[in-house]
């Protein structure tokens, strides 16, 4: 939930900021070396999990603030268009 707060701050800029796009592959990355490979494929479907399940919203939001979970859901599509559009 750490790396959420850290969105917490980042939601005043517009999903597409590098800073932003920065923390995805942060994220990704946290998930892959201590979870699972997390593919793009993988990251998308989590983002959409980050805003579909209240449970999870609840607490993505209760880190970063309210709109969080939603942010970080909208910056993950992004993050994987480039990607899977490189």
């Amino acid at each position: 939930m750490a790396l959420f707060a850290e969105f917490g701050p980042l939601r005043q800029l517009p999903p597409e900021e590098q800073k932003v796009q920065e923390k995805i592959g942060e994220l990704q990355m946290l998930i892959t070396e201590n979870y699972y490979q997390c593919t793009e494929e993988i990251l998308k479907g989590l983002g959409q999990l980050y805003v579909s399940d209240e449970r999870m919203k609840h607490n993505i939001d209760k880190a970063g603030g309210n709109g969080t979970a939603d942010f970080v859901r909208q910056a993950i599509e992004i993050y994987c268009s480039r990607e899977l559009s490189v």
